[in-house]
C-alpha cells in the first residue's frame, strides 16, 4: 500500500506541475495579448502629447513608466513561480487527504510500514553482507588450500630431484646393489669382476646424461695459478691460505664439472623415496 501511495504521490505531482506550466503559458499570452490591446487603444504617441499638455500626467506617466518595464521582465518568472508554489500546496492537501482517508479506513499504518521496510532494508544489508564475507572467505581458503598443495607438490618434487640421479646409476649400473652387497663373502678377484662391471655400466651412464669433464685443465701434481677473479664454488683452497689473490700453489684434484645436464624425465606421481622399484617376474 506505501508502494502504491508513493507512485499516485509521483504522477500527481507530475500532472499538477504540466497544468500548472500549461496555464503559467495561458497567462502570459493573455499578458501579452491584452498589452497588445491597450498599445492599440491608447497608442505612445498618445501618451506623448497628452503628457505635453498637462504637467500632471507627464509627471504621471514617468511614474508608472519603471512599474511597467518591472511587469515586462518579471511577469513570466514570477507568474510561473506562484502556479508552481499553488501546485506544490495543492499536491501536498491531495497527498495528506488520501493518506488521512485511507488510514481512516484501516488501509494503512505508516509506522508499520515504516518498520517493516527499514526491517527488510536491513535484513537485505545483512544478507549482502553476509554472502560478501562468505565470498571472501572461500577464496582465502581455496588460495590457502592451493598454496599447500603446491607447496606439498613443490617438497615431492625437491626430494625426488636428490635421488633422481641415484636412481639413473641403480637402473643402469645398480650401483645401489653394489653398495647393500655384503663384500665380506667374496673374495678379491671376485670383486674386482663385479666392480670392473658396475663401474662399465655408471661410467657409460655419467657420459651419457652429464658428460663430466675437469674444472682445470691440468694433470694433478703440476703447479697451478689461482687468479683474483677464482669462484670458490669451482676452485677450493687448501693448506696455508693467507693473504690475498692470486695464489700459487700445486694442483690436487682436477674438480669436475658436468657439460651436459640430460637425465630420463622424471616423474611427479611416482613416491618420492623410491629409488629403484621392486621387479617381480610372473610365472
Amino acid at each position: 500500500m506505501y508502494m502504491m501511495i508513493k507512485s499516485f504521490s509521483r504522477r500527481c505531482l507530475a500532472w499538477i506541475l504540466f497544468f500548472m506550466l500549461l496555464l503559467t503559458v495561458l497567462c502570459h499570452l493573455a499578458g501579452f495579448w491584452l498589452w497588445r490591446m491597450a498599445t492599440r487603444a491608447l497608442p505612445p504617441s498618445v501618451l506623448e502629447h497628452a503628457a505635453i499638455q498637462s504637467d500632471a500626467f507627464e509627471a504621471g506617466l514617468e511614474k508608472l513608466t519603471p512599474w511597467v518595464s518591472l511587469l515586462e521582465m518579471y511577469f513570466l518568472p514570477v507568474s510561473f513561480g506562484v502556479f508552481v508554489l499553488t501546485g506544490l500546496i495543492l499536491w501536498l492537501v491531495l497527498r495528506r487527504s488520501l493518506i488521512r482517508l485511507l488510514r481512516k479506513n484501516g488501509f494503512i499504518d505508516e509506522k508499520k510500514a515504516a518498520k517493516k521496510q527499514a526491517k527488510v532494508k536491513k535484513q537485505e544489508s545483512q544478507d549482502v553482507a553476509k554472502k560478501g564475507k562468505s565470498a571472501d572467505q572461500a577464496i582465502v581458503s581455496e588460495g590457502k588450500e592451493r598454496a599447500q598443495a603446491e607447496k606439498k607438490a613443490q617438497a615431492r618434487i625437491n626430494q625426488r630431484y636428490y635421488l633422481h640421479i641415484l636412481s639413473v646409476l641403480q637402473r643402469q649400473g645398480r650401483l645401489v646393489d653394489f653398495f647393500e652387497e655384503d663384500l665380506s663373502l667374496y673374495d678379491d678377484a671376485q670383486i674386482g669382476a663385479a666392480v670392473r662391471s658396475i663401474q662399465d655400466n655408471c661410467k657409460k651412464t655419467i657420459n651419457k646424461t652429464l658428460s663430466p669433464g675437469p674444472v682445470l685443465e691440468k694433470a694433478e701434481g703440476e703447479a697451478v695459478t689461482v687468479p683474483a677473479d677464482f669462484d670458490p664454488s669451482a676452485i677450493k683452497l687448501t693448506g696455508n691460505v693467507s693473504g690475498e689473490p692470486p695464489f700459487k700453489g700445486v694442483l690436487r684434484h682436477r674438480g669436475w664439472r658436468a657439460a651436459k645436464l640430460e637425465l630420463p624425465t622424471l616423474s611427479q606421481d611416482q613416491d618420492p623415496r623410491i629409488i629403484a622399484p621392486a621387479e617381480v617376474e610372473i610365472t
